[in-house]
């Protein structure tokens, strides 16, 4: 912060902390006027103002010439401002001075871009004079906030070569876009002979040249040099594409900052803030951003005490090759089709695994009930020989020769449809006729065989219920003197087929243990292709008593369409 007031009619230098960087001052400039609806006065003690923090209009002495007004505007950080300042052009038709636009030589038309007061001061009036003098404080060149009045406060500053003791008029502000004006004349005249204008004007940082890693030795010459403009070489802030290869780029602005904290900065790339509100990181009038990844950035600026007026730069970092979006996609793709592809390899050989199992399990199965079904046959075979070997015992030849033949057909109905697996009822049902009129040639049986006519296409599992009636016969007819009864149905309840047989032979306790070979087969044969199958089910249930016959019934669940 310098230690004396400057002049915004001369350039004076200082040296910063950053790099030495000497900063240059220049003039303020001015604006166009318009009205305002609101003002204040700040009346302060001079010796409470921080004077470090102002600028004067005037650097020099009064030696042979009359008073001066002198205005001080706030530095808070900027040196000098000219983001986009127009020609002072302030109408004053109808205003309260004399003159129209342009002003008399002797009027002073400045900026400020702070909010904060502007105070004015009159080196060469003091309290022995000041009774000669008079001013007054106009809004907008047509308000007076002040009328024409004597200055009955001093200030004890050393001015460059003024003396201490001169006049403190105060300090004054109003809103943006809006002007005061400060006047002074002798005391019984009308002729002014000093009026200085400041404009309250909104303004937004403006970059002046982009420096990035291909021209950072433009960028340090600019550094020692900040008042030539041919150091200035950087990018054009128009439209700023970096490189894959550029990753830093510097901002230069047109403002003369000597304090990080007077700009403020937000970072944002693709839409997501990457750096939120903040000040600067340096004391100069550059913006330094490093580390720049590929993407779409929008750098957003703006003074600290102007917060409301935002400047947007957007530029672009292209990225590597390997970096862009069709390369990501395509790695993405052959990773994901990579993955997929094992995945699926993983999954098709475990499927496959699975499938041998299932297939080997089956083949296990069906050895078993083929086994089971290769024990019936024997079972049979053994059955009706002993018959025969009865009948022939008896010496009964025409019943023998008659079981023999019927027997030869039964056996080539077994043969036929030993290596088949499902067979129709129809066929089930003869074989048990012809079998059940095998056995009638040996014992006194009268059977029945029903069939119901919805049930006639349906197929059951081969040599599946003679077994159960080589059962009945077999143990059945013991100690009947009248003989056995048989009775068959085949029938169907909604999608079940049930298949019964009664007899009414001696019967047993189904409460022990029974031995019978062909029924222990059957329980297997079932069990086993109960395993085999998912949606069907067979049942066996047996119902006897001792001397009151027997009930068997077979359910097959589901079996029906």
């Amino acid at each position: 912060m310098p230690e004396y007031f400057a002049s915004y009619n001369n350039i004076f230098v200082q040296k910063l902390n950053m790099k030495k960087l000497i900063i240059f001052f220049i003039v303020f400039t001015t604006a166009k006027h318009s009205n305002a609806q609101i003002k204040w006065s700040e009346k302060k003690n001079p010796s409470d103002i921080e004077w470090n923090n102002y600028s004067t209009t005037f650097l020099g002495n009064i030696k042979d010439r009359q008073p001066l007004l002198v205005a001080a505007i706030p530095y808070n950080g900027t040196f000098s401002n000219t983001d986009g300042n127009s020609a002072f052009d302030m109408d004053f038709t109808g205003s309260l001075f004399r003159y129209r636009s342009p002003l008399s030589k002797s009027g002073q038309q400045l900026y400020t871009h702070d909010s904060g007061s502007v105070y004015f001061l009159t080196p060469g009036i003091f309290k022995q004079n000041a009774s000669e003098y008079e001013y007054r404080i106009v809004l907008n060149g047509k308000t007076e906030i002040v009328p024409w009045t004597i200055i009955s406060e001093f200030s004890d500053l050393q001015l460059n070569d003024f003396k201490k003791g001169f006049g403190f008029l105060g300090g004054y502000k109003t809103t943006w876009g809006n002007s005061i004006s400060a006047e002074l004349r002798k005391k019984n005249t009308d002729s002014p002979f000093a009026l200085t204008t400041v404009y309250w004007k909104e303004t937004k940082p403006v970059i002046s040249s982009v420096f990035t890693e291909k021209n950072m030795n433009d960028f340090f010459a600019l550094l020692q040099r900040p008042w030539s403009s041919k150091g200035a070489k950087g990018y054009s802030p128009k439209r700023l594409i970096l490189s894959p290869e550029e990753n830093t780029a510097i901002f230069y602005l047109s403002a003369e900052v000597f304090k990080k904290e007077a700009i403020e900065y937000r970072l944002k790339k693709d839409g997501h803030i990457q750096r939120d509100w903040g000040t600067n990181d340096y004391d100069n009038n550059f913006i330094w951003l490093k580390n720049l990844s590929p993407g779409k950035y929008e750098l957003e600026i703006r003074y600290s005490r102007q917060r409301h007026s935002i400047a947007v730069y957007n530029f672009e970092k292209k990225p590597q090759w390997q970096q862009t979006t069709w390369f990501k996609f395509l790695t993405g793709s052959l990773l994901a089709a990579f993955l997929g592809f094992i995945v699926l390899l993983f999954r098709n050989k475990l499927q496959k695994r699975k499938l041998e199992q299932s297939e080997l399990e089956k083949e296990k199965l069906q050895l078993r009930i083929n086994s089971i079904r290769s024990q019936l046959n024997p079972h049979f075979v053994f059955n009706a020989l002993s018959s025969i070997q009865w009948l022939v015992n008896k010496k009964d030849a025409d019943a023998a020769n008659e079981y023999l033949s019927a027997f030869s057909s039964l056996l080539r109905h077994s043969l036929q449809y030993n290596e088949v697996e499902w067979i129709a009822i129809q066929q089930e049902a003869q074989m048990i006729d012809t079998y059940l009129s095998l056995e009638k040639l040996r014992f006194p049986i009268n059977y029945d065989i029903s069939l119901t006519d919805n049930v006639a296409p349906v197929e059951i599992p081969s040599f599946f219920i003679q077994t159960l009636i080589e059962n009945s016969v077999k143990h059945g007819h013991e100690n009947l003197q009248q003989g056995l009864e048989i009775k068959i149905a085949f029938y169907s309840v909604d999608k079940n087929l049930y298949i019964s047989i009664e007899d009414k032979g001696k019967g047993f306790d189904p409460l022990k243990t029974q031995d019978g070979y062909g029924l222990k087969l059957t329980k297997q044969r079932i069990e086993l292709l109960n395993n085999a199958m998912k949606d069907r089910k067979i049942e066996l249930s047996i119902q006897s008593k001792i001397n009151a016959g027997t009930k068997i019934l077979l359910t097959f669940s589901n079996w029906l369409a």
